[in-house]
């Protein structure tokens, strides 16, 4: 795989109407933006720079990203590599680099923008990972800790208190005031695999606004609910995906509802408490596909949920379904030019924004979907508010919880800010 060309330094105006306000490669044009992240009111935005040499096969990337990493690739995966932080005007606020392998694979900010976290790789040989988090204004290090996996997902509650890691353990950190650093409070193991090669670990998580309530995702597809009080951990429910792997959950801010992507076409709604008692998902919904979804978003009232599901080697479809009836019901189904990656829903808004792109070196593009509701089926004339072209496969994507921003990064090396 090349790395991505048309280099990029500081930031590039362009005009709001469906294209971006800004947009700018904080590595003047070397490496992916695998993640990014957004505060409350979009004023603080991270994003985090990434790179690996997956070689030749069109898989590798997607394989990746799923989180099984393979057979460690060349000195070429070396790098100069960090945390950014911008301000809405697209101007640096701080930067966090650091000379090491493979890098930044996701960044979380706080809603209040206070705090933001990453983790990712740093170490081939023997491998080893990170998670960081930084004082959201300064950039001061509150957190820097060693792992032995790569650090899959970070994520923050509403006032950073709170900060969960997913790698072969998943870590549950507290802000200590006092010290004015992140101290580990908690450590969940999931379960262990039966398979020396490929062991198990956390491959998403998320954590309400509280910090009361984080649900996890495995390898293994194991899908959980963990409560946290006062920093201990309890694990309240499990449940296995009878196909592989959980590559997505998505948690409501309350953490009453929680959406969860299947490796053979199918996601998942899930109310916390009646997962909880039941121990298995409240509804699910097959899209008929044998392809993963690689992406879910839920509405924070828990009657809308979608899943972006890849169809074939290039092209998929975003699917959102609502619950009617007790049961869950296709409201839209949306084409995408290549295949999907990721989703963020803002039902106050009636706003959806997807990211697609695969292979390398092809173009991948952002979409804003509108006329979501959940008012009951059917849904009427939902659409395409915009969409934007990227210079290469394009990962990430989020809606800011006010719903005025849409943030996304991209393999082109660019983190884009649109206004809605």
């Amino acid at each position: 795989m090349t790395k991505p060309v048309e280099p990029r330094s500081g930031v590039v105006k362009v005009s709001p109407s469906k294209t971006p306000v800004w947009k700018v490669s904080p590595a003047n044009g070397q490496y992916y933006i695998n993640s990014v992240a957004v505060s409350a009111e979009g004023d603080r935005v991270i994003g985090g720079t990434f790179y690996s040499t997956y070689g030749a096969t069109a898989s590798s990337r997607r394989a990746d990203m799923a989180g099984f990493l393979g057979a460690p690739s060349a000195d070429s995966d070396n790098g100069t590599f960090g945390t950014y932080a911008y301000n809405a005007s697209g101007q640096l606020l701080w930067k966090n680099e650091f000379s090491g392998w493979r890098g930044v694979y996701w960044v979380a900010v706080s809603a209040d923008g206070s705090k933001a976290a990453s983790g990712g790789l740093m170490a081939q040989s023997p491998q080893a990972g990170f998670v960081r988090a930084f004082d959201g204004a300064t950039g001061a290090v509150l957190l820097d800790q060693a792992t032995q996996q790569r650090v899959n997902q970070v994520a923050l509650s509403v006032d950073g208190a709170w900060l969960v890691s997913a790698a072969e353990t998943l870590i549950l950190f507290q802000f200590h005031a006092p010290s004015g650093a992140y101290v580990q409070a908690a450590v969940f193991t999931p379960t262990p695999s039966n398979v020396s090669t490929s062991p198990n670990a956390v491959v998403s998580a998320g954590i309400s606004a509280d910090g009361s309530t984080i649900v996890f995702s495995d390898y293994l597809g194991n899908v959980g609910v963990l409560t946290n009080t006062a920093g201990v951990l309890a694990v309240r429910r499990q449940w296995k995906m009878a196909v592989s792997f959980c590559h997505m959950v998505a948690l409501t801010t309350d953490g009453k509802f929680f959406a969860a992507g299947g490796a053979a076409g199918c996601f998942y709604l899930n109310d916390t408490a009646r997962f909880i008692t039941d121990g298995k998902p409240t509804y699910t919904y097959d899209t008929g596909l044998a392809d993963p979804v690689y992406g879910v978003a839920v509405a924070e009232n828990g009657r809308v949920f979608a899943g972006v599901v890849n169809s074939g080697a290039d092209a998929g479809f975003v699917y959102v379904a609502e619950i009617v009836d007790f049961a869950a019901g296709l409201q839209v189904k949306f084409p995408t030019a290549r295949n999907p990656n990721s989703a963020s829903l803002h039902l106050d808004t009636g706003l959806l924004a997807v990211a697609d792109g695969h292979p390398d070196a092809t173009p991948g593009h952002f979409y804003l979907y509108e006329g979501i509701t959940d008012t009951g089926l059917p849904i009427i004339a939902p659409g395409v508010a915009w969409e934007y072209t990227t210079g290469n496969m394009s990962w990430p994507v989020k809606i800011s919880a006010n719903g005025q921003v849409v943030v996304g990064g991209s393999d082109d090396s660019n983190v884009y800010y649109f206004t809605v």
